[in-house]
């Protein structure tokens, strides 16, 4: 029982629920999260670091980059349950779907310039 209270205690928050969201089949860049909230970086660090200590998602360096990804533990496989139906339960909801569209955008920009790993800080990738 402690571990749904604490799975919908986590939920409850809006942005964290926005960056779970965002992660639920990817690893996103910290610069990539916060560009497609469009929110601080301090505000958004604060709740990836809520979210790491419940055990809900881990990171990762490289270079100067630090990615985040959705844990895989039976904690976050109850999770999984309550977040695979909110893509479609919140299809017409505008902030759910401006967050994908500037996800997309971030992509997109990225992708169109070679040897930058991170467009949002305009960040070269190491070694080059």
């Amino acid at each position: 029982m402690d571990d749904l209270l604490n799975i919908f205690g986590i939920l409850s928050d809006k942005t964290r629920l926005r960056i779970l969201l965002l992660l639920q089949n990817r690893e996103l860049c910290v610069c990539e999260i916060f560009g497609a909230l469009r929110m601080s970086q301090p505000r958004v660090s604060r709740q990836l670091a809520i979210l790491k200590q419940s055990r809900i998602i881990k990171d990762r360096r490289s270079g100067k980059w630090i990615y985040y990804r959705i844990e895989e533990n039976e904690y976050t496989r109850q999770l999984a349950s309550i977040l695979e139906p909110l893509p479609d339960w919140l299809s017409n909801d505008t902030e759910f779907n401006n967050d994908k569209t500037m996800l997309e955008k971030i992509w997109s920009d990225k992708n169109s310039l070679p040897g930058y790993e991170c467009i949002c800080t305009g960040g070269q990738k190491d070694g080059e």
